[in-house]
């Protein structure tokens, strides 16, 4: 009776094997011997990890290629210890294109072309500065403003930048010689729009604070800010306040009790 079972379990085990065919092999993970010959870096599937699993390993990732790079492993690879290390620090700058990198770097190990894998190694830094902002606006700008000039107070910002530009409602000034006083919010009971100044679009008045965005792309807006106005940069680019005016040598501050007033003027990141 025991031979039987045992031979039922030996051919039930058996049938198994054969209709579900032979196991998968499992993907090759870190270092590996390659077809170029080369020992190369195998990187994980990182789709397939969790999230700090995956931040791991492309940590993992950057420490085995940067020991390749810089000849660590005595493999007879090597390349320029300024690209290595520019490349490196592009890498900390953004550590989930470690993750691009190091498989487009598997390719170049297996193909086993140094001369080709140390040139596009030189490229990897500006290619991923391609698309980058570098000069967020995170900390707040303040200054007075200059009536006699246009465009002023230029500051660098990144898309998706939330900025409130605010200027300050007791100080006040005129646009020329007999002109009215007013304040950042300029002449409010006269329209700009259809006029030739910076801000001729409906919400502009003559005299008012107004912001002009300037992004990578060329494209510009003219916006009317008043005393206070939230920005959201559409794309990188830079941001400058001014007048809404088109002459400057008659503008003047009020001068109250021998104190002449100086509008201030704020960028707020939110």
């Amino acid at each position: 009776m025991r031979t039987l079972v045992s031979l039922g379990v030996v051919l039930a085990l058996a049938g198994c094997k054969k209709s579900g065919g032979t196991a998968a092999a499992a993907p090759k993970v870190g270092w590996h011997a390659s077809t170029s010959g080369m020992t190369c870096y195998y990187p994980p599937a990182y789709d397939k990890l969790g999230g700090t699993d995956r931040k791991i390993a492309r940590q993992d990732a950057l420490e085995a290629m940067m020991s390749q790079w810089n000849g660590s492993r005595g493999d007879g690879v090597q390349f320029d210890d300024v690209v290595v290390e520019n490349v490196e620090t592009a890498l900390l700058g953004t550590p989930t294109a470690i993750e691009q990198v190091s498989t487009k770097n598997l390719a170049k190990c297996e193909a086993g072309d140094t001369g080709a894998w140390g040139s596009w190694l030189a490229r990897v830094p500006g290619e991923l500065a391609v698309g980058q902002c570098s000069n967020p606006l995170v900390d707040r700008w303040f200054y007075y403003l200059d009536i006699k000039i246009g465009w002023q107070n230029k500051a660098p910002v990144c898309k998706g930048n939330v900025v409130e530009v605010k200027a300050s409602s007791v100080d006040y000034y005129r646009t020329s010689d007999k002109g009215a006083w007013i304040n950042a919010e300029g002449d409010t009971s006269a329209s700009a729009s259809a006029t030739d100044l910076p801000c001729n679009t409906p919400g502009c008045h003559p005299g008012q604070i107004v912001m002009r965005f300037i992004g990578e792309s060329g494209a510009t807006q003219v916006i009317p800010v008043g005393l206070s106005y939230v920005f959201t940069a559409p794309e990188h680019g830079t941001i400058e306040v001014g007048i809404n005016d088109d002459t400057f040598y008659d503008n003047q501050f009020k001068v109250e009790s021998g104190l002449e007033h100086h509008t201030s003027i704020e960028y707020a990141p939110r």
